[in-house]
């Protein structure tokens, strides 16, 4: 099917959107990392896992994750969040 130009552009306009949408995941990625190493003192990196949501990962241990909801309930429990508590707690 040959697109029209009003479909080009149409394309090209949705394109440069997702485009912006994704350089500020990645933004608040980094951002939400920051945050966690600042407060944890535990060196890592944020993903987003479909299904599962943002997630920590140390760099000690860089094919797993903890869901943040869970750090962060950990957290509200007054639990230490220490490098070991995190790959105690690694969800995947």
């Amino acid at each position: 099917m040959k697109l029209t130009k009003i479909q080009v552009q149409k394309i090209k306009k949705a394109l440069k959107r997702a485009e912006l949408a994704e350089n500020r995941l990645v933004e608040a990625r980094l951002s939400l990392a920051s945050v966690i190493i600042e407060a944890t003192g535990v060196d890592g990196n944020v993903d987003h896992l479909q299904g599962d949501g943002f997630g920590f990962t140390p760099l000690s241990n860089d094919d797993t994750h903890i869901i943040i909801e869970h750090l962060i309930k950990m957290g509200e429990d007054g639990i230490d969040i220490t490098e070991e508590v995190i790959l105690d707690n690694l969800t995947i």
